[in-house]
């Protein structure tokens, strides 16, 4: 049977009946939260794996939390799925106007100024034109991503450098200040709580630097949690080749071990 978006409107709809799923009936947006996070971060793994057969059932369980969710605030006289799709499909086609209507956009940038210039007005007609741009900042998002949206938006109202050159130095700088916490430890002060302020310093200036060189910062921490997940795990199969635990083989015999396993992972990256 071949089923379609309405299908699936009307299985949630049947979940939550009375006579549905005890467990469905129970649910409300507050309970359904982490499953929306957990079903978006199972997606972004997907993609970064190149996995398209995962990629489309891990989109499958977000848009199942999209629906969970709409028909939760249908029974409570909210809104409903429809009222949803009819929202994103007004505002796209307001801030596509060079595509729905009579404007011209030759480039990506020229689509997102103008994209940015169409949301100050709408701020503007809901009356919150006056609010801060952190306003627009959601608390709840993953501490490195929040990291990012908030140079994002100050970078949109001019507070950021035209060029990457000085993203760098004040990178650099931030280190050096670290580094000047760290000379002051001692044993009898540990010094954690300046350290942590410049250490929280220099991850959010190389949030700045991701984004000035066009990466996101996100992104390329997960590529390279995956990457040493995978030559940690090479680590553990040359170790266990030689009969030995990790913990008897000692700093320097894992160090070479780990360049083994670097050096084998990269000639099978070739074949």
């Amino acid at each position: 049977m071949k089923y379609k978006f309405e299908d699936l409107v009307d299985i949630l709809k049947r979940l939550r009946a009375e006579d549905g799923c005890p467990w469905d009936r129970v649910q409300d947006t507050h309970s359904l939260l982490p499953y929306l996070v957990e079903e978006s971060s199972e997606f972004i793994d997907a993609a970064l794996d190149g996995d398209k057969a995962h990629m489309c059932e891990e989109l499958g369980d977000v848009l199942l939390q999209v629906v969970f969710h709409s028909q939760v605030c249908k029974e409570s006289g909210d809104f409903n799925i429809d009222d949803v799709v009819q929202g994103i499909c007004e505002k796209m086609i307001r801030r596509h106007p060079h595509v729905f209507g009579d404007a011209h956009a030759d480039t990506a940038s020229d689509v997102s100024r103008r994209w940015e210039k169409i949301k100050a007005q709408e701020a503007t007609h809901r009356n919150d034109a006056d609010k801060s741009v952190m306003d627009k900042v959601s608390k709840s998002m993953p501490t490195l991503a929040r990291t990012q949206d908030i140079i994002r938006r100050v970078a949109k109202v001019g507070f950021d450098w035209g060029e990457p050159g000085p993203v760098f130095d004040k990178a650099q700088e931030e280190f050096n200040e670290f580094r000047a916490e760290m000379e002051k430890v001692t044993p009898e002060n540990a010094n954690i709580d300046h350290l942590e302020e410049e250490f929280g310093d220099i991850m959010f200036s190389l949030v700045n630097v991701a984004r000035h060189c066009g990466f996101n910062a996100d992104v390329a921490l997960r590529r390279a949690n995956a990457k040493f997940d995978k030559r940690f795990r090479e680590v553990e199969r040359l170790a266990q080749g030689e009969g030995k635990p990790l913990k008897d083989i000692g700093l320097e015999g894992l160090q070479k071990l780990w360049k083994q396993a670097k050096s084998n992972l990269e000639y099978e990256s070739l074949e």
